[in-house]
This record gives structure tokens, C-alpha cells and sequence, in this order.
């Protein structure tokens, strides 16, 4: 996650520590995702490698409803993923957040 905030792992590597990272996220954040929207899936000369572009829609517990794009790189090696990077639309994502508070 080359764009983590202050605080936050940039690097995370392994099955379990992937696994860890995301179920402790999702249990901290006061949002409710109801969508996911592929936006679009680019091809690249590296035929292990693709881009992806999605948004994620969720509503906060104060009915809040919100959406924040995202896009990733992922490589794939020996049919499983070897490689995730992902950037997020940190902006809408705070603003969100400041929003579930309010």
C-alpha cells in the first residue's frame, strides 16, 4: 500500500498476516460495504500481470452513503497471487470517515 497513512503498514507479506490485517480493518470501520463496481480490468505486456480499477460503495452507521475508488496491480504466480498493490482514494475514504462520527 504505497499510500498508507501515517501509522499504517505499507508492506504486508504472507497468507496469514494478509488474512490478520484485513479481518481487523474490516471490524474497525464503521461502514457497511453493499457494493463493489469493477470499473475496468487493463491487459499488460506481462500476461502475470493485471490492472484493475473498482469502487467500493458502503453506507456508515449513521446512514451515511458513500463510494471511494481504488485501483491495484496484481501478479499472478502458479495461479495464485504473488503481488498486490493497491491505491485508494484516501480523500473520500477520511471523508467518509469523518462523516460516520458526525
Amino acid at each position: 500500500m504505497p499510500f498508507a497513512p501515517p501509522g499504517a503498514p505499507r508492506r504486508i507479506a504472507g497468507r496469514e498476516e494478509v488474512a490478520a490485517f484485513t479481518a481487523a480493518g474490516r471490524s474497525a470501520l464503521p461502514v457497511r460495504f453493499d457494493e463493489f463496481r469493477t470499473v475496468a480490468v487493463h491487459q499488460t505486456a506481462d500476461p502475470d500481470v493485471i490492472v484493475a480499477e473498482y469502487e467500493l460503495t458502503g453506507t456508515t452507521a449513521t446512514g451515511h452513503r458513500a463510494s471511494a475508488a481504488f485501483a491495484l496491480v496484481i501478479r499472478v504466480r502458479d495461479g495464485r497471487v504473488a503481488h498486490w498493490r493497491e491505491y485508494q482514494d484516501t480523500a473520500a475514504i477520511t471523508r467518509t470517515l469523518t462523516n460516520a462520527s458526525a
